[in-house]
């Protein structure tokens, strides 16, 4: 009866700890979702006044003529095609992110109508009566250590289920940021050649080329450390005060690599800024990472302890 007692409780204590792991996710996504689809929104209000300036400068007016006649004109619509280029970048990074956390939320809602959660809080109701009728049937001091272990192993099973899953996001991630990586080195080989070195229409083609490859992979490192950082927040939920996680600033860097971007000067030195900026963020992954291992065997040794612990009860 015992063991049934122990067995039942840590069904229900799993899947009410699964159920609740999945709430805390959905309503971060739609909060998340939320905040994303008004700066795609800004962005995207943004990137049509930058197409209607350029649609402005290209019609007939004598201040165009006049721009024409004096050379302003070249220059002034450089400038405009350059300001609506980095606006355009900039929508589509939002947009693939609206996007992500549309189908973020979606696969979260389904997950929420599992039907182990739907009559989750009476089963664990009535389990609670059961227990207290048998624990008023059986009050010994074993059976109450025996209870204690049991409770316990079960809380050290659900972190060591948290941290695993951390630990792969944060893998994840990893091999994200190191794309990325390989794709900014390329773009910022390029950029040194036409910046310093006078690379041409064709050099700056491949720069600008590889700047656009970048976009994509950046978004992928940016959409896995959300994901990691997800499952840091589940980590941080159930360990308590046990094991604090300082984040600092780890999932925010695109901005820095979008800024300015079809400058020639300002396009290297900001390529040489995000991938400064992304090995920071790899290394304080990795970081992170030395830290989840190192709770993960502090886990591992408690519950032996406890396995220890609880045949010596029922030896003895």
């Amino acid at each position: 009866m015992r063991q049934d007692i122990y067995g039942r409780q840590m069904e229900l204590t799993m899947k009410r700890s699964e159920r609740d792991r999945i709430k805390r996710r959905l309503d971060g996504a739609e909060k998340r979702l939320t905040e994303a689809s008004e700066i795609r929104d800004r962005l995207y209000r943004q990137l049509t006044k930058e197409q209607q300036d350029i649609a402005k400068l290209g019609k007939f007016s004598f201040t165009n003529k006049i721009k024409a006649w004096t050379g302003k004109w070249d220059e002034q619509m450089e400038k405009e095609m350059a300001e609506a280029a980095e606006a355009e970048l900039k929508y589509n990074e939002a947009e693939k992110t609206v996007i992500d956390l549309k189908m973020e939320t979606e696969n979260l809602r389904k997950e929420m109508q599992n039907p182990d959660f739907t009559y989750i809080d009476e089963d664990w109701t009535d389990f609670l009566k059961e227990k207290e009728i048998w624990i008023r049937q059986n009050d010994s001091i074993a059976n109450s250590s025996l209870q204690k272990i049991a409770d316990e192993r079960v809380s050290l099973r659900s972190m060591l289920r948290e941290i695993s899953e951390a630990e792969e996001a944060g893998r994840k991630a990893i091999r994200a940021l190191d794309g990325a990586l390989d794709k900014l080195g390329s773009a910022e080989g390029m950029s040194m050649w036409d910046t310093f070195l006078g690379g041409g229409l064709i050099v700056s083609a491949i720069k600008y080329s590889q700047i656009n490859s970048s976009e994509d992979l950046i978004h992928r490192a940016q959409r896995a450390l959300r994901h990691f950082e997800t499952e840091l927040m589940d980590v941080q939920n159930i360990a308590a005060e046990s094991f604090t996680i300082n984040k600092k600033d780890i999932f925010t860097f695109t901005d820095l690599f979008f800024d300015n971007i079809f400058s020639d000067w300002m396009v290297h030195s900001r390529i040489t800024d995000a991938k400064s900026k992304l090995n920071q963020v790899l290394h304080d992954v990795r970081r992170v990472l030395d830290g989840l291992a190192r709770k993960r065997d502090e886990l591992n040794h408690e519950l032996i302890r406890l396995d220890v612990q609880e045949q010596d009860i029922i030896i003895s």
